[in-house]
């Protein structure tokens, strides 16, 4: 026979134990659940994302894949589609920034068995609702010193396939920032009112300048036929910038020179700032 006190422990440790059971089968405390398309589930493992309100998101795991892309969508915004950063055993751990405001958002992860992939297999979505604006330091995070550190590794190379555009597009895919192909590179910035920095891009069609020299030699410049894209490398006044490009005067290595737009033309130009969508943790 049990004593009173023998018998209430028993009941106490048997009552924990169904309690540990139950508890084993539920999932993850306030954590999302991911609806995985056919064959997914295998092919990413990620870690619980914690299911809140705010407007950034934590994507951590691994994958199989050697290409893993997160699509992220809400309704009468542009969506954006863009490629995680993996390490070599395919692990990430990302905060993702949702820039489009309150709202539900839908968010779809691709992968593909090939490094770089143009076409990709569906893995599986999950859905979120924001109600609370991201901050503007978050919202605005500028990336211009990671651009110029990536600009420093590169002059004297090619970058990608040699086209002025590639300098551009593996620059901003490095540093994880917020840009739209083909040319919506980040915050555009106007050069009359707003100041310009080292790593901003810029973007030229058919720009002509025509500089008069003290020699009296008239110094004519094009850049753009139709269109250009370079980084600027150095702010040397309003509107006087040293360049770091490919593909311009023959040469498909990033070069630098120098253009001074007070001297323009013809033609148009656009400056855009760089700024973060992911930040890696």
């Amino acid at each position: 026979m049990f004593s009173r006190s023998t018998l209430q422990h028993r009941i106490t440790q048997l009552f924990l134990t169904v309690i540990l059971i139950f508890a084993s089968n539920i999932p993850y405390a306030n954590s999302t659940t991911i609806n995985w398309y056919t064959g997914g589930e295998a092919k990413i493992s990620m870690n619980p994302i914690p299911d809140d309100s705010s407007a950034s998101i934590f994507f951590s795991g691994k994958t199989t894949q050697k290409t893993l892309i997160v699509k992220v969508a809400k309704k009468d915004a542009l969506f954006r589609s863009n490629q995680i950063p993996l390490t070599p055993d395919g692990s990430f751990k990302v905060k993702y920034l949702l820039k489009d405001g309150v709202g539900n958002y839908t968010i779809t992860f691709f992968g593909s068995e090939q490094k770089n992939a143009t076409n990709f297999q569906g893995l599986g979505s999950f859905t979120k609702t924001v109600n609370t604006p991201l901050k503007p330091d978050l919202a605005n995070l500028e990336l211009n010193s990671k651009v110029i550190e990536f600009i420093n590794k590169v002059i004297g190379t090619t970058v990608g396939r040699g086209e002025c555009w590639d300098v551009a597009q593996k620059a901003l895919d490095l540093t994880l920032a917020d840009w739209n192909r083909p040319t919506a590179f980040g915050q555009p910035i106007d050069p009359d009112t707003s100041e310009v920095k080292a790593g901003d891009i810029i973007q030229f069609s058919k720009l002509t300048t025509v500089e008069h020299l003290p020699s009296g030699v008239v110094r004519t410049g094009i850049l753009g036929s139709p269109d250009h894209t370079a980084v600027i490398y150095k702010v040397l006044g309003k509107k006087q910038y040293t360049l770091a490009h490919q593909n311009v005067r023959g040469k498909r290595s990033v070069i630098t020179s120098d253009i001074n737009l007070a001297n323009m033309t013809s033609g148009k130009y656009w400056i855009y700032r760089p700024v973060a969508l992911m930040i890696q943790l």
